[in-house]
């Protein structure tokens, strides 16, 4: 097994979900949908960041993040024009400065990870409510990777491969890292 492209992951779910109502199926298709540059520099500015990497930025800009999700992780919230959901979602978070002094942001919500992405470096990290940010695990190497991985472990568990994605996946990650991965496609 290897990691889905981004075009392998929107055809298998398009194939996943034929005949199903486009209501139920929204949320799951990734669609291409240029967003404005302004909004990307309304997301620096709002949430005080000087640099964000590039492959996020591309891929925030390309396609409509605004209420897509894998499995159950959503990465926005009713959001179809914009990246309000980005800042709404950080600045009403509790801890905020703390995600600011670290250098982090929350990209995506799930049960029972946040995923977050370290700006500067593009490194996606995930911990739950029960952790420090200092034991935040990381879990991709930029945002490319997390989004074909989880398009990927989506694929793996509809056709009962969790067994050879999470192969896949240990040779990707630390075992840490390995964790969340399993637990993704439900096999913790």
């Amino acid at each position: 097994m290897k990691l889905l492209t981004i075009d392998e992951i929107i055809s298998s779910i398009l194939d996943e979900t034929k005949g199903l109502d486009e209501d139920i199926t929204d949320g799951m298709i990734l669609k291409e949908e240029m967003i404005l540059y302004s909004s990307l520099d309304k997301v620096k500015q709002l949430l005080k960041i000087e640099y964000l990497d590039q492959i996020f930025s591309d891929y925030i800009l390309k396609y409509n993040w605004g209420n897509v999700g894998f499995l159950s992780y959503q990465f926005g919230n009713n959001d179809e024009i914009g990246l309000d959901w980005l800042i709404n979602r950080n600045l009403e978070y509790s801890d905020y400065h703390i995600l600011q002094k670290e250098g982090i942001i929350i990209i995506a919500n799930g049960d029972p990870y946040t995923i977050l992405l370290e700006y500067s470096s593009g490194k996606i990290y995930a911990f739950t409510s029960d952790m420090s940010y200092e034991e935040k695990i990381q879990i991709a190497l930029d945002f490319e990777e997390l989004v074909r991985a989880m398009g990927t472990g989506q694929y793996a568990l509809w056709k009962n491969n969790e067994k050879e994605f999470t192969e896949l996946m240990s040779s990707m990650v630390e075992e840490d890292g390995l964790v969340f991965w399993k637990d993704y496609v439900g096999l913790y």
